[in-house]
């Protein structure tokens, strides 16, 4: 009795937990084991990568493809695909949902009756709030007449994308994807960009987007290092000869552009 009353009962819980914890170790060592295996497989140098004729036709193709439209492009122009005047268009807004809304019948009513006489007729509370929150905005469609664009990749350059695509997109440091910068807008710059349309899409930045990117995802080289340009004190010392010692004034110069001194600030700025 007494050797009996000396022995310690274990709890049920924690024998599970100790049951538990071996399996997780016994799992984990049984994938380290895969780990290992794929590893070797993957450093293996006898290892041969096989690709289809079909693949590599097709790769040929759209390169070829690409580079006849590049060609195109370079000799002729964009002929008819661009126009040369300043395109102005409406779209209807929604602030009650802060989204674009389609322009319907309904829609067009609504903001013809807002730019009318707006205290004439109140037909009720619900058309009263409806017309309040739906208003059209005029934008611009296209980049001409403006100084400075903001480009983006959009497309990886892989096997399909030819030399002569390559070769425009870093004079344009669009080297990576999701990677965008702010390009002067004149005739050389307007001609690489017709040249890469289809990798890149670009636009006109307004002074609230200037400002969201460069202190979001600004960068400058600095002693040939990646920089952010969230401190001030990078932007004096790296830009304070052209007058410009803090992230504002660089919102305001990328915004202003061209704008009062011609190509002699885009060449300072960019």
């Amino acid at each position: 009795m007494s050797s009996n009353a000396d022995l310690q009962l274990v709890p049920e819980t924690l024998l599970k937990k100790r049951h538990d914890l071996d399996a997780l170790k016994a799992s984990r060592a049984a994938q380290e084991l895969k780990r290992g295996s794929r590893k070797r497989s993957k450093t293996d140098k006898n290892q041969v990568k096989v690709v289809r004729p079909e693949t590599i036709l097709i790769q040929a193709r759209q390169r070829r493809k690409s580079q006849i439209r590049f060609n195109r492009v370079n000799k002729k122009g964009m002929q008819k695909r661009a126009s040369n005047k300043s395109v102005v268009k409406t779209k209807v807004w929604d602030n009650s949902k802060d989204e674009e809304v389609e322009e319907t019948a309904e829609t067009h009513d609504i903001s013809n009756a807002k730019r009318g006489d707006d205290g004439a007729s109140d037909s009720g509370d619900n058309a009263g709030g409806s017309q309040e929150s739906l208003h059209k905005i005029s934008y611009r469609s296209n980049s001409v007449g403006c100084t400075t664009v903001f480009a983006v990749l959009i497309r990886p350059t892989v096997n399909t994308t030819p030399r002569t695509v390559k070769t425009t997109l870093t004079r344009l440091r669009l080297r990576r994807m999701q990677e965008g910068v702010f390009l002067p807008y004149n005739s050389m710059t307007r001609k690489m960009l017709h040249l890469v349309e289809p990798y890149v899409l670009y636009g006109i930045p307004s002074t609230e987007t200037i400002a969201d990117l460069v202190r979001r995802r600004g960068f400058c080289r600095v002693e040939g290092k990646r920089t952010p340009l969230a401190d001030n004190n990078v932007i004096e010392r790296e830009l304070g000869d052209v007058g410009l010692i803090c992230v504002e004034d660089l919102v305001q110069v990328l915004s202003n552009v061209g704008s009062d001194g011609g190509e002699d600030d885009q060449s300072e700025i960019f």
